[in-house]
């Protein structure tokens, strides 16, 4: 009787630990990013789409999503008044890319996830096209739950802007 308690309050709180595993949103946004940009039987689906805001992201940054997409970048289909704010793929860094290869995910700890892959490696030999893509992904924990708080695309060696602060800036135009 005493084990059958241990393993309730084992399974009880693992629960908890196994879904607070800060790689999964992340590991999701680069799978939809990926399939994107699939050489082979590509998707088209967005990695900020409605659904992917409330259950991958925080509040903070869905909203500034939802705020700058009022602003979009390309004029949106007949009798939507919202679109993409972005020019460009901010996860595949362009507007033109490869396939993801080498994808690699890392819990860096103190609430961050790095992401790399190359995915320019078909633009030819040049070293620089074989250099990862990489991007630090903060996480925070909202409702018991690790969700992308925001995503720092490494550039030269450095952090660059933060893509929630270009939606916030997006969105104040």
């Amino acid at each position: 009787m005493k084990s059958m308690f241990l393993a309730a309050l084992l399974v009880l709180f693992a629960a908890p630990a196994f879904a607070a595993d800060p790689t999964v949103p992340v590991q999701e946004v680069i799978n939809v990013a990926s399939g994107n940009w699939a050489a082979a039987n590509a998707t088209d689906d967005d990695v900020f789409s409605d659904d992917r805001l409330k259950r991958l992201f925080s509040v903070d940054f869905a909203n500034a999503y939802r705020a700058a997409s009022k602003h979009p970048a390309f004029d949106p289909p007949e009798g939507e008044t919202t679109g993409s704010p972005f020019d460009y793929d901010p996860i595949a860094g362009g507007q033109d890319g490869c396939n993801f290869e080498n994808i690699r995910i890392e819990d860096d700890g103190d609430g961050q996830v790095t992401a790399l892959f190359n995915n320019r490696q078909c633009f030819g030999d040049d070293p620089a096209y074989k250099e990862d893509r990489v991007l630090i992904f903060h996480m925070k924990t909202e409702n018991g739950r690790q969700v992308i708080d925001d995503i720092y695309p490494v550039e030269n060696g450095n952090s660059s802007s933060s893509i929630k602060d270009d939606l916030k800036t997006i969105a104040a135009q």
